[in-house]
């Protein structure tokens, strides 16, 4: 094997060979894009140095680690607040040399004390490959878990899906939906373009705010601000998707969605607590899934959170886990 080196890059230095990791590397979601990881930079970066760090073999990039560096300690772009899942992307390259190289990297720095890795997936190679390269390189590991984050593996049928609910869920499901037809005019709605979005994102943050106290305390000005900018950017390369559920024409519920390959991600929700008794919170997911499995989606992702809704939908657990590596 040709020798591995390590670059400090730049989003623009990087952006091409980002992009294509994107569509080459395994397990990724839209938060490992640069759409979203230079929006959450440039607002929340403040006093820490950029540490985009891409792993080259013969001049090609074959992997890359979107660090930051704050004081002595290094970690991935963004908090457990914001991004759900954290990732490496990495491409023709063998996975233990990657993750070597890049423990190797750290390890040559002499002031770095601490690698913080929060919101690892289980289900991507970095759970197992960083505490195995950096106990290798010396390194003391310590694993947390952090969360749940809970999906559906969707057939390619809507009455497959409902049929593989619990008998109570499903029972549940359609005695709602049949209620909710019966007591109005009911809409469900699906924006895809950036100006779309854009025009109706208004109508998102009132519902979300007013659904919960937490949610409303959650949706500070700043975390709109953010939450606007990174649902924009990625639908300006086609990865959201807002919905709303609309009774006799006034908007009930709401979600927004990401999308990557063929998974669908709930990234945040909400719905007008008046309109409780329809169930309108759930049916919005529900007729959301309906639509996801119509376009051909095979994941859908409620991403972190143990809320019981989800369950109800058919849910499995997934875990995140938060890994951090010090110098032994």
């Amino acid at each position: 094997m040709s020798d591995l080196e390590v670059r400090v890059e730049t989003f623009d230095s990087v952006g091409q060979d980002w992009e294509r990791l994107l569509g080459e590397a395994p397990d990724l979601s839209p938060f490992a894009t640069p759409a979203w990881q230079q929006t959450w930079w440039q607002m929340f970066g403040g006093d820490a140095d950029l540490k985009l760090l891409t792993v080259v073999q013969d001049g090609d990039v074959k992997g890359l680690a979107p660090f930051m560096r704050r004081g002595n300690e290094v970690s991935f772009l963004g908090e457990s607040d914001l991004v759900d899942y954290h990732h490496f992307l990495h491409s023709g390259i063998d996975e233990t040399a990657f993750y070597d190289t890049v423990i190797g990297h750290l390890s040559s720095v002499e002031d770095l004390d601490s690698l913080r890795l929060t919101s690892v997936p289980e289900w991507c190679a970095a759970y197992t490959a960083i505490p195995a390269a950096a106990r290798a390189a010396g390194w003391h590991v310590e694993e947390s878990f952090e969360d749940v984050s809970p999906g559906i593996e969707l057939p390619s049928d809507w009455e497959e899906y409902v049929s593989g609910l619990s008998k109570k869920d499903r029972h549940e499901l359609r005695r709602k939906l049949r209620r909710l037809e019966r007591s109005a005019e009911v809409n469900h709605v699906e924006y895809c373009t950036p100006e779309d979005i854009t025009a109706n994102l208004d109508d998102f943050v009132r519902l979300h705010r007013m659904s919960t106290p937490d949610k409303a305390e959650f949706m500070t000005d700043y975390r709109e601000e953010f939450f606007r900018a990174a649902v924009t950017n990625l639908a300006k390369v086609g990865a959201s998707r807002l919905y709303f559920l609309e009774i006799d024409g006034e908007r009930a519920a709401t979600s927004i969605c990401f999308v990557h390959g063929d998974s669908q991600l709930v990234y945040n929700s909400g719905y007008d607590p008046e309109q409780r008794a329809l169930s309108v919170g759930l049916l919005n997911h529900a007729l959301t899934i309906k639509l996801a499995i119509d376009n051909g989606v095979r994941y859908f992702d409620f991403l972190r959170g143990d809320e019981s809704y989800k369950y109800h939908l058919g849910a499995q657990d997934r875990s995140l886990y938060n890994l951090v590596v010090t110098r032994a």
